[in-house]
């Protein structure tokens, strides 16, 4: 298959999400894309918001299938009064190319109204206090985070798709499977996606870093997308970067600063793969090819046997954040694994039960549609609430709550859907509300407003060398 991208759209005549889902708005989508040239028994808006609905509703992967949403439109059709279809029509319609169009502009349209730079500058005046002074001692708008989730297909759509790399081996052992590879930028600040990229398994996870979509930013990546020219790329782009390197890293050290705040002499001259495993190091080197980098070198005895020892890349000056105040930044990347899973979780995001691939994309991008609408919705209730954060993942569960908003716009008035959507935020307020995190999570690193507590109030040694 061809990469797929999703951007928020540059010019957006919606005024709120709940415009951008209306019936008549989507109709609109339909006749621009193509889809809906002339009246048809069959219409994509109410299947739309069917499927959001069933989305909302469904949790259990054998719950959701191609089947239960044809049958939920179509008692939505009777319900309606509408002329039913056949399973065959309706799937013939899924498989246009311009009916994944109208999903697709339909999409770009939510990022773009969920926020907008007025919902932006309400979200930086009530973000927490802590996440407010580290974006001012990065001196950065935002922290993005980039990373790359798979999604299995079935093997049938190895023969559809131009995807015939497999991806990674399962861990109860069975044999990967065709895949696709959702590439996702998460910003911090707003808790969702910046933009959307799909591929398959096995395509280059650098190539969909783009930087050219960021300004001021810093932009988090693991150790699948080191590479020099990305380094070099996200720099001139004026955006900075943190990668994990990898263990084997031979880049000759210039210079070396411990956690003191002192110069390691002993550590100049020697690779970085050849320091003692337990070091903690805040190191200046050089590359064979002659580019220089900062590398954080950090051990932690509490961590798994895999990550005890970390090699950190980035261009994030001394005088901003010391060596042990990135190690613990770099666990932010935490916040993009939590946001997969929910949406793999709550949101439905998985392959569907067909072989077409403008069906699987279509259902992949409903299930992210879902997933921004309840993003907007947790961070509109904790901002009327006065709330620091919000338990996204808690978010993300309340199913019942949403399908309910799914189904009022499908079938009630702006009005009700108004009333309902207020509803839905005080149901919010009560359910999502953060708890106290276990010590296992705080140990771990993987509570984020403690881990955010943490690096703000480290003290930072390599400011006085700087």
């Amino acid at each position: 298959m061809s990469k797929l991208s999703i951007f928020p759209a540059s010019l957006s005549t919606a005024h709120s999400f709940t415009t951008v889902l209306s019936k008549d708005n989507l109709k609109q989508y339909a006749r621009d894309c193509g889809a809906l040239k002339r009246e048809r028994k069959f219409s994509i808006s109410d299947y739309i918001l069917t499927s959001l609905s069933q989305m909302s509703k469904s949790t259990e992967k054998s719950e959701f299938t191609l089947r239960s949403v044809h049958d939920a439109y179509l008692r939505g059709c009777k319900k309606l009064g509408k002329s039913l279809l056949t399973h065959k029509c309706i799937h013939k319609q899924l498989q246009s190319e311009n009916t994944l169009e109208v999903i697709k502009t339909m999409l770009s349209e939510l990022m773009t109204a969920t926020f907008s730079k007025s919902f932006l500058k309400k979200i930086k005046k009530f973000i927490s206090g802590n996440l407010k002074s580290l974006l001012e001692k990065l001196e950065v708008d935002d922290v993005i985070l980039v990373d790359g989730t798979e999604i299995d297909l079935s093997y049938t759509c190895a023969d559809n798709f131009d995807c015939k790399g497999k991806g990674r081996p399962h861990t109860d052992g069975s044999a990967p499977r065709p895949g696709l590879k959702l590439h996702i930028a998460f910003s911090v600040l707003r808790q969702s996606f910046v933009y959307v990229e799909i591929t398959e398994a096995v395509g280059s996870e650098r190539d969909s870093v783009l930087t050219d979509r960021f300004h001021n930013c810093l932009i988090i990546c693991d150790r699948g997308y080191v590479d020099e020219e990305l380094e070099q790329r996200i720099a001139n782009s004026g955006n900075l970067y943190l990668i994990r390197g990898k263990l084997s890293t031979a880049a000759t050290i210039d210079s070396a600063i411990g956690d003191d705040g002192k110069s390691i002499p002993e550590f100049k001259g020697k690779t970085v793969n050849k320091l003692p495993s337990k070091s903690c190091a805040d190191l200046d080197v050089t590359f064979a090819s002659g580019h220089k980098n900062r590398v954080i070198v950090r051990y932690n005895p509490n961590c798994t046997e895999d990550d005890k020892r970390s090699i950190l890349r980035t261009n994030i000056p001394k005088d901003r954040l010391g060596a042990k105040q990135i190690y613990l930044l770099y666990r932010l990347r935490w916040a993009i694994e939590l946001f997969n899973k929910a949406n793999k979780r709550s949101n439905c995001l998985k392959s569907i039960n067909s072989a077409n691939e403008n069906i699987i994309l279509s259902f992949i991008l409903l299930s992210l549609a879902v997933s921004i609408i309840k993003t907007f919705t947790g961070l509109k209730c904790a901002k009327g609430n006065s709330f620091e954060w919000i338990s996204m993942l808690k978010l993300h569960k309340q199913n019942d709550c949403f399908e309910r908003l799914f189904k009022a716009i499908l079938f009630r008035k702006s009005s009700t859907v108004y009333q309902i959507f207020k509803e839905l935020l005080d149901d919010i307020a009560l359910r999502c509300q953060r708890t106290k995190p276990s010590n296992r999570d705080i140990s771990k690193l993987k509570d984020l407003p403690t881990l955010v507590w943490q690096i703000v109030n480290q003290p930072n040694p390599s400011a006085k060398i700087a």
